[in-house]
């Protein structure tokens, strides 16, 4: 640090270079840093001066690294990004017994919750915080030692230790069947849809699906027109549940639903996405004793018939769409 200092006039001149190197633009460093455009600039000349270099090169309205530049930017960029990870970490409470674990509301409603009984269990000591949320969370910044994340890898801030594929395929309450006098393999066209705006396109609504499966634009306009329609797939499912039409169903998500007969898959018609659950930890983290044991368990969890996939998972497999004939 000694040396550091003696080559340069003041460390500022690395914040601000390190802002306006990732953002490529001065303008919004200064607004990152809450300085004006020309404090930027200044310093940014300032610290070429002590280099002896030019480390941008000024075009109109937006700036580029040089070779000088980029080299420094690698170097820079990295040490601000080990100490922002020092200072996280530091800064978090102690507490060896907690892990906090994020999901996706309906993940967490459907899966996880009923199965939290088992866990309590089989590790009393140890203390889970549960973060649901269905945006999409930097585990870092969000403090999460574990995640349950549906998508496809390489994940820039995570770690996959095992997966697990799911499929798709329509749901309904036995019930509705039986009011309409129904067998489970009755086509779509006779029975009500529930719709979902699903915030993320992997989630498979039916517009997906039905193209998925080339089966024309019919299904597609049906689920458009359906006069139920839910912002949460929670809510479509609860509705499924009550009797008012059909959803979207997912295999491993619904599991518990389907094995308890609570609800029944319509016809045989089914996709198998690209996009898997994965069970991530945050890269470069040294995983405690307690999040490993939860670790494990989900492991065991949701691995179910299927082989997890090894450490550090950088290719989804069986990612085929079918058709049964």
């Amino acid at each position: 640090m000694t040396s550091l200092r003696r080559n340069l006039s003041s460390l500022n001149l690395l914040s601000t270079f390190e802002s306006a190197a990732r953002l490529g633009s001065f303008t919004l460093a200064a607004a990152e840093l809450r300085v004006t455009q020309a404090a930027v600039s200044q310093q940014i000349k300032t610290l070429e001066r002590e280099m002896n270099t030019a480390l941008f090169l000024r075009a109109h309205r937006r700036v580029t690294l040089t070779a000088a530049g980029q080299a420094l930017a690698g170097v820079v960029g990295a040490a601000f990004q080990a100490m922002s990870e020092v200072i996280e970490t530091i800064r978090r409470p102690e507490s060896p017994d907690m892990v906090a674990v994020g999901v996706t509301l309906a993940f967490n409603q459907f899966w996880l919750m009923p199965r939290l009984p088992d866990f309590r269990a089989r590790h009393p000591k140890i203390k889970l915080r549960l973060v649901a949320d269905d945006t999409a969370m930097d585990l870092r910044p969000a403090r999460l030692d574990i995640a349950i994340r549906y998508g496809k890898p390489p994940f820039e801030d995570a770690i996959s230790h095992a997966s697990r594929g799911e499929e798709a395929f329509p749901v309904c309450a036995p019930a509705l069947l039986t009011r309409l006098g129904l067998a489970p393999d009755t086509s779509l066209d006779q029975l009500p849809l529930i719709a979902c705006d699903m915030v993320n396109p992997a989630w498979m609504p039916w517009r997906s699906w039905a193209r998925a499966l080339s089966l024309g634009p019919g299904l597609e306009r049906r689920a458009e027109e359906s006069p139920l329609r839910f912002n949460h797939y929670s809510d479509t499912v609860q509705a499924a549940l009550n009797g008012e039409g059909v959803t979207m169903g997912w295999g491993v998500l619904l599991s518990e639903h389907l094995a308890a007969g609570r609800l029944v898959r319509v016809g045989r018609d089914l996709v198998t996405p690209e996009a898997r659950y994965h069970l991530v930890t945050p890269r470069g983290q040294v995983l405690s004793p307690a999040t490993q044991a939860v670790l494990d368990w989900l492991v065991q969890g949701l691995a179910g018939g299927e082989k997890p996939l090894g450490l550090e998972v950088e290719e989804v497999l069986g990612g085929q769409r079918r058709r049964p004939a």
